[in-house]
């Protein structure tokens, strides 16, 4: 079983990273799996190093480039034989559609976020030829577009070699004591990335615990405003921002996890990360998040009074709930994403 994955990313952000997960898993099972990506950036300063990682679709998105990318993932097919190409956004869609026009490769198509699944004429076109759909988030099963192709749900894998609850982290560094109680944030720093509810429900938290401590990860031009909004709160986050090597450290150091917004991959990845470092996730009532943590983690609505009353009714049971999140990170550790994986493609090979 040879398989190419296709993500147009040039960072290590939105279907990227789960599109890299899933082939590692995979690699992880013997499976001969490639990754193919747009070169010339971070990205590649990441992960060029490996031989089954390829940074060959173009930085620009026109009809020239366009055919320039397809040939080259064609030129990959030609040298590799891969029996299959698993597009991750809608541009890899139509590079794979494209690119095996004389091949008789299979292709799956995974949805990363909801605004993406139409019914247009270019979007069936493409599903007709498409032998496999997935959707990360378990409730776009039945969005109108896909939902006849019986859709299968591929969660973001985790590392648990690197996401783990034993290691190091970093409360010493950023001067928080072992008394105090941390809630991590974690997304980019953007309007509507749910920051401000953070903020607000941590300031609801702080009456009730003056031991708490709040610690933001991540970056973006909206910071200003945001730290803005922390001083009318009386509120003092520590602005840790982006972390990828040690984010594990980060969340290590936290004891829960406040998720308020959807990402731009609509997979909550920060979540399962989180949890396989034995990090207890409190969410807003996100679509698909009943499909990854237990519905006690989940506030009834999504404002700071709700969410500060699930996660503050939580600390007494702190210590068997980290220990439920690890148990339950295990469904989405490599080794389990590269069964599902595996499964889906052999019912067409």
């Amino acid at each position: 079983m040879k398989i190419l994955h296709l993500a147009a990313g040039n960072r290590w952000t939105g279907a990227a990273a789960p599109a890299f997960a899933e082939v590692a898993a995979l690699r992880e099972a013997g499976v001969d799996a490639h990754y193919a990506y747009v070169g010339g950036y971070k990205l590649q300063a990441k992960i060029g190093r490996l031989d089954f990682t390829h940074p060959i679709i173009a930085k620009a998105q026109n009809p020239f480039s366009f055919i320039e990318s397809a040939s080259a993932i064609e030129n990959l097919l030609d040298h590799h034989g891969f029996d299959f190409v698993h597009a991750h956004l809608t541009y890899d869609h139509w590079l794979a559609r494209f690119a095996t026009r004389n091949w008789r490769n299979s292709i799956a198509r995974t949805f990363h976020s909801r605004r993406v699944i139409r019914s247009d004429p270019f979007t069936k076109m493409m599903l007709v030829r498409t032998d496999v759909v997935c959707v990360i988030n378990d409730e776009f099963r039945d969005a109108a577009a896909i939902r006849n192709r019986a859709p299968l749900f591929t969660p973001p894998p985790v590392d648990d070699r690197e996401f783990r609850p034993d290691g190091s982290d970093v409360r010493e560094k950023y001067g928080i004591s072992r008394d105090e109680l941390l809630i991590a944030a974690i997304g980019k720093l953007a309007p509507g990335r749910g920051f401000e509810l953070v903020l607000q429900t941590f300031a609801a938290i702080r009456k009730r615990m003056s031991n708490a401590r709040l610690m933001i990860i991540g970056h973006g031009d909206y910071r200003e405003s945001l730290e803005t909004l922390s001083r009318e709160l009386n509120v003092d986050p520590i602005w840790a921002g982006y972390h990828e090597e040690d984010l594990a450290d980060h969340y290590r150091a936290a004891d829960f996890l406040l998720f308020a917004a959807k990402g731009s991959d609509e997979g909550h990845r920060g979540v399962i990360e989180a949890m396989a470092c034995g990090t207890v996730p409190i969410t807003a009532p996100l679509p698909g998040m009943h499909a990854l943590i237990d519905e006690s983690l989940i506030a009834p609505d999504a404002t700071p009074e709700q969410l500060s009353a699930c996660l503050l009714a939580r600390v007494d049971k702190l210590d068997e709930l980290r220990s439920d999140v690890v148990r339950r990170s295990n469904e989405f550790a490599y080794a389990r994403a590269a069964e599902r994986l595996i499964s889906i493609y052999s019912r067409f090979l």
